[in-house]
């Protein structure tokens, strides 16, 4: 019997990093080849593997929840070689090696991954004489900080103090009331992601947010008068279509929001292609799909493109393509009634727009109070990158594509 390592293959869009969400088989099970035989996690799709060969699961080399790269060793298999190639799996001779823990493996594995710092702290590290292979990075996913730096200077540390004596727990009154009364749910998958890159982009960006009003009477009209005929072509027309449309015009006249900024090698990307990420409200948490080539779609095509990410989204059936390479994000919030909002930038962009809901509102026109549909936007952008001045002149030009929507379709396709 040969003795099978499964190697997590590549599963397409560059994607480096899955998280196992699930083993489908236990340790000792007779497979089949192509068998399911878990279910792997990336930032958008879950993933299911099937088996490299038929045999017997002799063990696992990682556990639910772990992460894991394209390359590494996912299970060991005894039984029949595979006719078909799988990524990296293949057959492998039964050495000590390979029946070693999956421990004493890293352990032995010489360690090839780049140090991760910023520009910064490889300048404090530079100063203080620290050797930045060194340093254990307390950061998100091992990211080295400038405490780890300092106290690497420092030297080690001294022994601590011993703990005060314990005093005695004193029982509540209603502990016996309170017991059973919390749930614990796993921090991983989706959740644990959406918590990383929030943290990195809170940690690392200088948010500046700013508020606007824009008067949606020529949205709605507009609106009104295509939505029938988009009907009758099978689509649901929303507002959301013509704001997507209306911001790729935007960042064509205002290159640098459609940009991101390349910290390590000192430069700022200008993109020249346009693919806008909707935040999506999803079973897990929040998605970002995106839509691809945004500047090249007509108004229909737009609003269709919307209508399958979102529900492809809800659903959990993005695949890994869906969320690619995106340059700009919107943030919609008016579908569940929301009005002005803040949110987080989406690493490595440099702006969010955040979109309420076109709401009637008392507002003062030629000197009269007077209800008029008013659309709420939120402008947050890189405050490194982007000046005040230029985030304005994007949020004024959008306002002028906004309030006279008309300008949209002029020698445009609508699908």
């Amino acid at each position: 019997m040969a003795v099978i390592e499964f190697h997590l293959p590549d599963i397409g869009e560059g994607l480096a990093e899955v998280e196992l969400i699930k083993w489908l088989v236990a340790e000792g099970d007779t497979v089949e080849e192509n068998q399911p035989v878990a279910d792997v996690e990336s930032d958008k799709a879950v993933v299911t593997m099937p088996a490299p060969a038929s045999g017997r699961v002799v063990r696992f080399a990682v556990r639910e929840g772990q992460r894991l790269k394209v390359g590494e060793l996912m299970m060991v298999i005894e039984g029949t070689t595979s006719a078909r190639s799988s990524g990296d799996a293949g057959e492998h001779a039964a050495s000590p090696a390979a029946a070693a823990p999956p421990s004493a493996a890293a352990a032995a594995a010489p360690a090839s991954a780049p140090v991760a710092a910023s520009p910064a702290v490889r300048k404090l590290a530079q100063e203080l004489g620290v050797g930045l292979d060194r340093v254990r990075g307390t950061g998100p996913r091992g990211r080295i900080t400038p405490d780890d730096v300092q106290r690497a200077a420092q030297g080690p540390a001294a022994a601590p103090p011993p703990p005060p004596a314990a005093t005695p727990a004193v029982t509540p009154v209603h502990a016996a009331a309170q017991e059973g009364a919390v749930e614990y749910v796993p921090f991983r998958g989706v959740r644990r992601r959406i918590a990383e890159a929030m943290e990195e982009s809170a940690r690392t960006i200088p948010h500046v947010c700013g508020f606007h009003e824009f008067d949606g009477e020529g949205l709605v009209r507009v609106r009104a008068s295509l939505a029938p005929l988009a009907e009758k072509q099978g689509v649901r027309l929303t507002y959301l279509a013509f704001i997507v449309k209306a911001a790729t015009r935007a960042l064509e006249a205002w290159p640098i929001i459609n940009a991101s900024l390349d910290a390590a090698h000192e430069r700022i990307a200008l993109k020249k292609f346009y693919n806008v990420g909707i935040a999506t409200s999803a079973p897990d948490g929040l998605v970002v799909p995106v839509i691809q080539g945004a500047d090249r779609r007509g108004l229909l095509d737009l609003a269709r493109e919307i209508e399958r990410l979102s529900t492809a989204a809800r659903e959990r059936k993005l695949t890994p393509g869906d969320g690619q390479h995106g340059t700009f994000t919107i943030s919609n919030v008016g579908a569940q009634r929301g009005w002005l909002n803040t949110s987080l930038i989406r690493h490595p962009e440099v702006a969010i727009l955040g979109v309420g809901k076109i709401e009637q509102r008392a507002v003062v026109r030629g000197g009269q109070v007077v209800a008029r549909p008013v659309l709420p936007l939120a402008f947050t952008f890189d405050h490194r990158v982007v000046d005040g001045e230029q985030g304005l002149g994007f949020m004024l030009t959008l306002r002028e594509l906004l309030e006279g929507p008309e300008a949209l379709l002029v020698g445009e396709p609508l699908w």
